[in-house]
Formats: C-alpha cells, sequence, structure tokens
C-alpha cells in the first residue's frame, strides 16, 4: 500500500509550488483591491464557504473511513454519495441565494455571492470522486488537480487585474475549476471502480445505506460545520462590526495562515485513511508509532514558523499586501502561532476525527461557541487583533483536547519530550533575527534558518533514521512502520 508519507510528499510538493505562484499573485491583487474590496472579497468567500458545509454534510470523510475499510463496497458507496451531493447541492445553492437576498447586501456583492456559491455547488460535486481517490490511497493525481486549480486561480487573478475587473470576475474562479476538476476526476476514478455511471446512484439508491450515510455522516457534518464556522466567522462578524476595510486588513494577515496552513490539511488528509485501517486492526502499537513519528518533526517545523513570523510579521505584510496593509502587522505576529500549533496537534486531529468523532464534535462546538462569544466582546473594544487572539485561543483549545483524548482513549505517546530541542533553537534563532527585523525580508529568512538547523544538529536532534523517513516520503511503496 503507497505510504502515508509519500501521499504528503506530493500533495505538499503540488501545493508549495502551486502556493508559490498564489502568493505571487495575491501580493498583485491586495495592492489592485484595496482594503476595502479585498474586505468584500474575503467576506464573499467565508460566507459561501460556511453554506458550503451543508453540501457535505460531513458524508466525505465517512465515506473515506468506510471505503478504507470495506473496498470491495467502494463503488456501491460512491454512486450513492455522488446521488445524494447532487440533491444537496442544488439545495444549498438556492439557500445561499435566498439568504443573500434577504440580507439585502449591496448588488456587487449579492453578484458574486451567487457566482462564488454556484463554484461551491459544483465543486461539491467531485467530494464522491475525491473520495475514492483517496480510500485508495491515490493522491498523486489529487495533487495534480489541486495544482492545476492553483494555476486557474492565478490566471483568473491576473486577469482581473489586468482588464481591471471587479470580485464578481475574481469570483469565477471557482466555477471554472470546479468544471475542470470534475473533468479530470472523472478520468481518473475509472482506474478504482471503472465507468462511474454518475446517474446510477440515482436509480439504485438504496433506502437503507442511504439512511445509514445520513445517520452515520450526522456526526462527521456537525464536526466540519463547526470547523467551518469557527475558521470563518471571525470575517463575516469583522464585515458587519467593523466593515469591510477593516476585514480587508484581517485578511492580509489570514491570507498568511492559509498559505502555511495547507501542510497540516496535506498531513490530516493522508493520515486518516491510515488510521482508519490501523485502527480497524487494532494495530495501536503502529498508530502510536506514526503519531510519534510525525509529532516529533512537525514540532520541529512549527516553533520557527511561529516565533520567526512574529518576528517578522511586518516585512512580510509589507511584502505579502504593501503599505496600505501595515496596519495587519501585529495581527499577523499573534495570529501566526494559530497554524504553528495547528501543526503540532494535527495528527492528533486526523486520529481523534476518524476514531472519536463524537468527542470531536463536542470539542469543535464548544469551540464554536467560546470563538464567536470571544469575538463579540473583543472585536468593539481592540478590533480586528481580537479576531486573532480568539483563533488562536481556538486552536489551543482543538489541540489540547484532541491531545488528551487520543491518550486517554487510544494510545499513551509521548509528547513533551520533542520540544525542548527545538524551543531552545527557536530562542537562539530570534536572537538572531530581532536586530535584523526591518531588514529585507530575504536575509533574516535565510540567517534564522541557517541558524534554528545548526542549533538543531548542534542538539543531535537528528537521528540516523530520519533518513529512512525521509526517502519514504520518494518510495512509491512502504510497509505500514514506515509512515
Amino acid at each position: 500500500m503507497p505510504s502515508a508519507s509519500k501521499n504528503i510528499f506530493w500533495l505538499t510538493l503540488s501545493r508549495v509550488t502551486a502556493l508559490t505562484l498564489l502568493a505571487v499573485a495575491y501580493i498583485f491583487l491586495f495592492r489592485y483591491l484595496g482594503a476595502f474590496r479585498t474586505g468584500q472579497h474575503q467576506f464573499v468567500l467565508s460566507f459561501t464557504t460556511i453554506f458550503g458545509v451543508i453540501v457535505d454534510f460531513g458524508i466525505q470523510q465517512y465515506i473515506i473511513k468506510k471505503m478504507s475499510e470495506e473496498p470491495d463496497k467502494i463503488k456501491t458507496y460512491f454512486q450513492n454519495f455522488l446521488a445524494i451531493e447532487i440533491v444537496l447541492a442544488s439545495f444549498v445553492y438556492a439557500v445561499i441565494l435566498i439568504i443573500a437576498w434577504l440580507n439585502g447586501y449591496e448588488p456587487i456583492v449579492f453578484q458574486a455571492i451567487a457566482i462564488s456559491g454556484l463554484g461551491v455547488a459544483l465543486h461539491a460535486l467531485s467530494y464522491p470522486f475525491l473520495s475514492v481517490m483517496s480510500a485508495n490511497h491515490d493522491l498523486r493525481k489529487v495533487a495534480f488537480i489541486n495544482f492545476n486549480n492553483s494555476i486557474i486561480n492565478v490566471a483568473i487573478i491576473a486577469a482581473t487585474i489586468i482588464f481591471h475587473r471587479s470580485i464578481v470576475f475574481l469570483v469565477s474562479n471557482q466555477i471554472i475549476f470546479a468544471v475542470v476538476s470534475l473533468s479530470l476526476y472523472y478520468r481518473f476514478v475509472q482506474k478504482h471502480i471503472g465507468k462511474p455511471h454518475i446517474l446510477t446512484g440515482f436509480r439504485t439508491l438504496q433506502a437503507p445505506l442511504l439512511k445509514k450515510i445520513m445517520m452515520s455522516a450526522l456526526p462527521f457534518a456537525m464536526l466540519v460545520g463547526f470547523s467551518t464556522i469557527y475558521n470563518r466567522i471571525d470575517m463575516i462578524l469583522i464585515s458587519r462590526m467593523l466593515g469591510y476595510a477593516q476585514n480587508g486588513l484581517y485578511a492580509a494577515a489570514y491570507k498568511f495562515f492559509d498559505l502555511v496552513a495547507f501542510f497540516p490539511s496535506v498531513v490530516s488528509f493522508s493520515l486518516y485513511p491510515v488510521f482508519a485501517r490501523m485502527m480497524a486492526e487494532d494495530n495501536h502499537t503502529s498508530v502510536r508509532a506514526t503519531i510519534e513519528k510525525y509529532l516529533r518533526f512537525l514540532v520541529a517545523l512549527a516553533l520557527p514558523m511561529a516565533i520567526a513570523g512574529s518576528i517578522l510579521a511586518r516585512p512580510i505584510i509589507l511584502l505579502l499586501a504593501g503599505q496600505e496593509f501595515a496596519a495587519a502587522a501585529p495581527v499577523l505576529s499573534v495570529l501566526i502561532f494559530a497554524p504553528a500549533w495547528l501543526f503540532i496537534y494535527i495528527v492528533a486531529n486526523s486520529l481523534v476525527i476518524s476514531q472519536l468523532t463524537k468527542f470531536a464534535v463536542i470539542i469543535t462546538g464548544t469551540n464554536v461557541l467560546i470563538n464567536i462569544i470571544g469575538n463579540i466582546i473583543l472585536l468593539p473594544r481592540i478590533g480586528i487583533m481580537g479576531a486573532a487572539i480568539m483563533t488562536v485561543a481556538s486552536e489551543l483549545i482543538q489541540g489540547g483536547f484532541y491531545f488528551y483524548f487520543v491518550s486517554k482513549k487510544i494510545t499513551h505517546f509521548h509528547f513533551s519530550r520533542f520540544f525542548w530541542k527545538p524551543i531552545l533553537a527557536s530562542f537562539v534563532m530570534a536572537l538572531v533575527l530581532w536586530p535584523l527585523r526591518n531588514s529585507f525580508l530575504l536575509i533574516p529568512v535565510l540567517l534564522g534558518f541557517v541558524t534554528y538547523v545548526l542549533i538543531l544538529a548542534a542538539l543531535k536532534f537528528f537521528r540516523k533514521d530520519d533518513l529512512v523517513f525521509v526517502k519514504s516520503f520518494f518510495r512509491s511503496r512502504a510497509p505500514v512502520t514506515d509512515v
């Protein structure tokens, strides 16, 4: 079976390449739109993303889990899932339009919501195809599709700027890459299930299976819904309470979160079916070894990112968005700790979602309430810094409880022992970066990186088996113990 490491490698390679291009595109887009129109754009995306949760209804994660556990029933699950998605996508798009109309948004915002919402609905139809690819660990092709979508995104951003188009044209990228993705997925899944026979799901829809899917997916639906809300509600609240311009400033800082948070999502997506299989086999030894192996590396990546990102927040914002967004630098200096902690707890996240879904729902639901209440209290008092503080607090709460429940209910694993060397190396790196915090960004980044790696090497952080682990990212096949 292809290793999780290799899947992570290909997904990461595609995302790093694509995000490099996107980062360049956003450098120009922020300057073209300015803070106010950036705020409108991000409000539209946040609005439609939250409603997009209903389209998935948590079914995707449940289906991936069942496909991994029952590979002989993959096509049956696929066809029923697709039939459900077609109905849900149509319903959700109608709801998006009705609610946007009832709220009386400005014409340009309403039009952008209509276009973006259609893209969300069409994109949802790719979930059944993606489930098949994930359950079969065929994520190299998923990486290709993700890269292709990013290229389309960059092209639309460039066209928006060159031809002086509005945010309505800008959000059309979602429709385009949804259609392209569906075309590619239709071809790729045939390796695993033969001809998809798209309409067969309606003709052979099994009522008992449908009921089982919907009922079993409900906890996943609540989990995905809560997660999406607490990740996006801040931008909606900022737009309503402080206006689009302040939302634009926050969006500039949050965009850096988006750019670096792809890696934890790749790790989670790749390990989810792996953990499902291990737990189905009652292989707790491999589960513990996998957690510790990935946790050690993710801690080593997360800590310097947080420290360096906080110190260099101003030059990062100036490079990413320009002088108009300089007020977002203090926000980024706090917000950067959210993706850093996400890096650390993402392995536990995969396991909790797979095996302790009800606990994950309770934790995330509570987090949503804390996040919303905190934003309502803090936004009028300290502005968008309040949203940054609540985002970090939400991630800390989520990760803390996930680690606790994995340790208590699945398997005990080592945690604190992985921190002290990266913490010490990050501290030394910070001493090097601080005097250079207003320098040209490339200089402190390079010096910080070299300093951090050298200190880790001096502390003998690196092990002989690390090379074996890295090589597993490139092998086409690897045993479970290699992950």
